[in-house]
């Protein structure tokens, strides 16, 4: 996503990438700090054991940025992205980098260190991306990758999603966000002791984050002329604001359960559509107000995090996890106690992180994406990406 524009004047949204970037963020500072366990003042303790949170937000720009282009299509009553172009974009976006990270998980051997690790198992399921479905499959290879699992599923059965968004939004996101309710509640019933830590974190339990990041792009389109009042964009900041307050409270709140058994999926059952209003009016709030307050999103440092965020997510935890295990740098004994080595760490981590996924980037993603597929439908709409 580029720079920031109305409707009328540029379908990319610059905003979402600040937001993306600081997704990103919130994940790499997450797995840092279960490693090195070098945490903030204690006000702000439970912003990097909340980390987490991060995945659920790149969920809700999901479910924004892929529909957006859709709603903007319809309402300017020009003929949709091709199903056949939606595809290929996901595709070439996904596949190569997801597949490329795997090869290079299993070349350093961090895939044969993974718990219940056997190979023909694990590649089979990634694969097909249903790992999440296999309770020993789930963290194989690399941890982090069950949100692929989730979100290559969300794009299967977008279409039919969109069919429905497309005649009653309002009623297909309620009934999105019941469902997730539902699935939580129920895998919390059946399941407490036994799957439901996995299971409740598969794309049942995440369709109302999708359909809140569906809902604002909706809002967004369909309130454009409404969003440029002079009157709106003046208090515009105000919701954004009210949003990231309402965020700070929930992650705060969500950090006050943390010594209960599997704190962080329980909050979840009931609060984690609150999780996505936040996200909604940050990004709404965002998207109207005036330049000034925009460029803290939407800014060179978070554009290139945005651009690095796919590649930055797949390797961070296998750069940490490698250092660690090689003693890099240099530790005896329990290093989590010297606060030296926890902050050398962590500033190596980032660092050689963001280096390793800026490569795969700019050396394997980026020429990957400009090669041609089926040709876009009508008017040249882009798709987010």
């Amino acid at each position: 996503m580029a720079a920031s524009g109305g409707l009328h004047e540029n379908p990319r949204l610059g905003v979402l990438d600040g937001l993306r970037g600081l997704a990103v963020l919130l994940v790499l500072w997450y797995h840092l700090w279960e490693i090195s366990w070098l945490s903030p003042p204690r006000s702000l303790a439970f912003l990097p054991a909340t980390g987490f949170t991060g995945v659920t937000l790149f969920f809700f720009l999901s479910g924004f940025v892929i529909s957006y282009p859709f709603f903007r299509a319809d309402r300017l009553g020009r003929p949709p992205p091709s199903w056949g172009h939606f595809a290929w974009r996901r595709f070439i976006k996904i596949v190569p980098s997801y597949a490329l990270s795997i090869a290079v998980a299993y070349a350093l051997g961090y895939a044969q260190r993974q718990p219940n690790a056997a190979l023909l198992p694990d590649l089979a399921t990634h694969v097909l991306f249903i790992h999440t479905w296999f309770s020993q499959r789930y963290g194989s290879i690399n941890g982090v990758l069950w949100t692929l699992s989730v979100e290559v599923e969300f794009y299967c059965v977008f279409p039919l999603i969109w069919w429905a968004f497309r005649r009653q939004p309002w009623l297909s996101a309620g009934s999105m966000i019941a469902l997730a309710w539902m699935w939580r509640a129920w895998m919390a019933h059946c399941c407490y002791s036994t799957l439901f830590a996995q299971y409740e974190e598969n794309l049942p339990g995440y369709l109302d984050i999708f359909a809140l990041g569906m809902l604002s792009a909706y809002l967004f389109v369909a309130r454009a002329t409404l969003l440029r009042v002079p009157a709106i964009r003046g208090i515009a900041p105000l919701v954004a604001l009210g949003g990231f307050a309402m965020l700070g409270l929930l992650l705060e709140n969500c950090y006050m359960y943390r010594l209960s058994d599997q704190w962080s999926g329980v909050w979840q059952i009931d609060r984690r559509p609150l999780l996505g209003v936040a996200f909604s009016a940050i990004a709404l709030g965002s998207l109207a107000s005036p330049r000034w307050w925009q460029i803290l999103l939407d800014n060179a440092p978070m554009r290139f995090l945005a651009a690095i965020s796919y590649n930055l997510y797949l390797y961070h935890q296998i750069v940490a996890r490698e250092l660690f295990w090689h003693h890099v740098p240099p530790y005896a004994g329990n290093p989590h106690y010297d606060t030296q080595w926890q902050a050398r760490y962590s500033e190596l981590a980032f660092a050689l992180a963001i280096a390793v996924a800026t490569a795969a980037t700019y050396l394997f993603e980026r020429p990957l994406l400009r090669l041609k597929g089926p040709r876009r439908a009508g008017n040249q709409i882009r798709a987010a990406t």
